[in-house]
């Protein structure tokens, strides 16, 4: 399975974290490597949940065109 762009984004953050001296910025840092694999989960789950309700297409492309799809 390859990663995911969550997983990217995290692994670059975690490479500066490393390289960073400074607490405060290193806080601010892990917090955000935190929040991109919350938000990667959230968007996991909504796409579950839309994979369960059998949306038929134009509500998909609906969806789509408002950007919460790829």
């Amino acid at each position: 399975m390859s990663e995911t762009l969550a997983e990217k984004i995290d692994t670059m953050l975690a490479s500066v974290e490393e390289e960073v001296d400074d607490s405060d910025l290193a806080f601010k840092i892990r917090t955000a490597r935190q929040m991109v694999l919350v938000y990667d989960d959230h968007l996991r789950e909504h796409g579950n949940a839309l994979d369960e309700a059998k949306v038929d297409d134009d509500t998909l492309e609906n969806i789509r065109e408002l950007g919460y799809l790829d």
